[in-house]
């Protein structure tokens, strides 16, 4: 059954990436700016200058997750981004509910029926609310109306994007043409690593390059906080005993077993090969593990760092709570270590917040967001305000931090960093070489061609090796198997700005540091018109699909913005 859901929901796409896209959209506008500013405490934001009633709210809510588990076969998680991105989508459904009810909307019987057939076939509504509803607090009711307001969107969409330019046949294959043409290309490559053997260093040339850079070698002011850390590893103990008293825990760990997404890497062993039954039960169950140590070092983070809000209340503290004395005092009366940095600025260091014996990529993007975060609330800090009270959550621990010490500018000496100037100076020198190269190549190539040679002849001449490119169009998104320095974006827009014909070639580009290139149209390989024609069909429902969600789009954001919706009012929470 959890198949035929997945399966079937083609049609979703549509209204998905309307919704999706739009809600993005008005948030950002000055209305909408203004309409969060200007909200009172309700937490469920607002429209028409009215705060959404809160069971209004939670329903739409709920049918949100519930087609996010439709269209991915996951359920919403609970990171930022994830939760952001419920709420945009949350606010846009209450809208459109209530666009259906404006315009009076109510799909039929039949209407719905054929959605719930399309969606979960012949499965009892029973057996979906007990292997999926359930476990996310859900219901066969909340199912149901969302199916019923589902079915009621379809119809709104149709109805907003009546006016959608229809496209012919004729309209259709032009634009297929256009886009699927593919083109035979061939490079003549400049690299900067290639001329770095021709750089020659004159006396006194890294001296003058250091002197008229300066800027480039200033080391910017630098911060070292001191912090203690509540590691979730600490709390492993207690998380057991609390798992311990949960009646539901096999329960709530073969539904998530049921529901886990086998195409994602962390469901595979090193040989990608899917995990055993036990032992992805054994994950989800270390998971819930570190769910539950995690909030009990937050709750120890948070203790602390009232304890050093309110010094009064603790003995031998300084009962100002702005002293950077109190961290080390109330550390080393609680057995905690306070740890140190290494001087860092805004845009680098603190590496001490990593995992270096985890080498999972979700594990370093958390590590490095962590780092992020830290930096950021780092530079918040002053000396006469030095410790941040509120906790920092991060993958592995919590952490409360104290500015320490500052580290003024400085610009070194040249023979500090000399060896860093002279791979700069020689890589700087090694760019204008190929750049000269390239440029003169380009003119040759010109000149060549316009006077009957080949540009094969001409490479041969000027013992440059073409680079074969392999075939692509409008709508290929990468290169297989060719040099990842070259984005076939980059390709399609020289071809596309300078209209080049084939037999022609572009002149030098230079596009990166690295170096530049001249770029030869090669052919232009005819369509198989028997595929073209069988391929229209296909291609033609796809563009009225574009078209009927640009149309809804534009009117999806003209409403919105006269609705004056508006997120609910987010708010820090002191720490407890």
């Amino acid at each position: 059954m959890f198949g035929t859901i997945r399966k079937h929901q083609a049609w979703l796409w549509a209204i998905l990436i309307a919704l999706m896209s739009v809600s993005l959209i008005f948030f950002f506008s000055s209305d909408a700016r203004m309409g969060r500013q200007q909200q009172a405490a309700e937490g469920y934001g607002s429209m028409n200058n009215k705060p959404i009633p809160p069971q209004v709210s939670i329903d739409a809510q709920k049918e949100v997750k519930i087609a996010h588990f439709l269209r991915s076969g996951n359920w919403p998680g609970n990171d930022e981004q994830t939760v952001r991105s419920i709420e945009n989508e949350t606010i846009s459904r209450v809208f459109l509910i209530q666009k259906l009810k404006d315009l009076d909307i109510h799909p039929g019987d039949k209407a719905v029926a054929a959605m719930f057939h399309e969606q979960i076939k012949d499965t009892p509504l029973a057996e979906l609310e007990q292997r999926f509803l359930a476990p996310q607090n859900l219901t066969a009711i909340d199912y149901e109306r969302y199916v019923r307001h589902e079915v009621g969107i379809r119809q709104l969409v149709a109805t907003a994007s009546v006016g959608a330019k229809l496209i012919t046949p004729a309209e259709a294959e032009a634009l297929y043409r256009k886009e699927y043409q593919e083109f035979e290309v061939q490079l003549a490559l400049f690299w900067a690593s290639n001329y770095l053997d021709k750089v020659v260093i004159t006396n006194g040339a890294t001296g003058a390059f250091y002197t008229n850079r300066l800027f480039l070698y200033r080391i910017p002011e630098r911060m070292i906080l001191s912090y203690v850390e509540f590691p979730s590893t600490n709390y492993f103990a207690d998380a057991e005993k609390q798992m311990a008293t949960r009646t539901n825990l096999e329960a709530i760990i073969n539904d998530q077993y049921f529901q886990r997404d086998t195409n994602r890497p962390d469901w595979k062993d090193e040989k990608g090969n899917l995990l055993s039954e036990a032992d992805a039960k054994k994950k989800i169950r270390e998971s819930i593990r570190d769910q539950f140590a995690g909030l009990s070092a937050r709750r120890a983070a948070a203790e602390f760092g009232n304890a050093l809000m309110e010094p009064k209340s603790v003995s031998g503290l300084d009962p100002d709570p702005n002293k950077l004395a109190n961290l080390e005092k109330l550390a080393a009366a609680k057995a905690v270590p306070v740890h140190t940095t290494k001087p860092f600025d805004a845009t680098s260091g603190l590496d001490e917040f990593e995992t270096p014996t985890n080498t999972a990529s979700s594990t370093a993007i958390a590590d490095d967001a962590l780092r992020g975060i830290i930096r950021k609330a780092a530079l918040e800090l002053k000396e006469t305000n030095p410790i941040r009270f509120n906790p920092i959550p991060g993958p592995h621990g919590v952490y409360i931090i104290a500015r320490k010490a500052t580290i003024p500018s400085e610009t070194p000496p040249l023979e500090k960093v000399s060896d860093k100037v002279t791979t700069d100076y020689k890589n700087f020198m090694a760019q204008d070489l190929a750049r000269k190269a390239g440029s003169a190549f380009g003119t040759n190539v010109t000149n060549g061609i316009a006077m009957g040679k080949t540009f094969a002849d001409i490479c041969k001449i000027e013992g440059v090796k073409p680079v074969d490119v392999p075939r692509f169009s409008d709508i290929t998104q990468s290169l297989t198997n060719f040099d990842s320095r070259i984005n076939v974006s980059l390709l399609q827009r020289i071809i596309r700005e300078m209209q080049i014909e084939v037999g022609k070639a572009s002149g030098f580009i230079p596009f990166s540091q690295e170096g530049g290139l001249v770029l030869y149209l090669k052919d232009k390989p005819k369509f198989d018109d028997a595929k073209v024609q069988a391929a229209l069909p296909e291609f033609i429902g796809q563009l009225r699909i574009y078209r009927q969600n640009e149309s809804f789009n534009q009117w999806f954001r003209k409403q919105a913005e006269q609705a004056k919706l508006a997120l609910p009012k987010r708010e820090t929470p002191p720490p407890k």
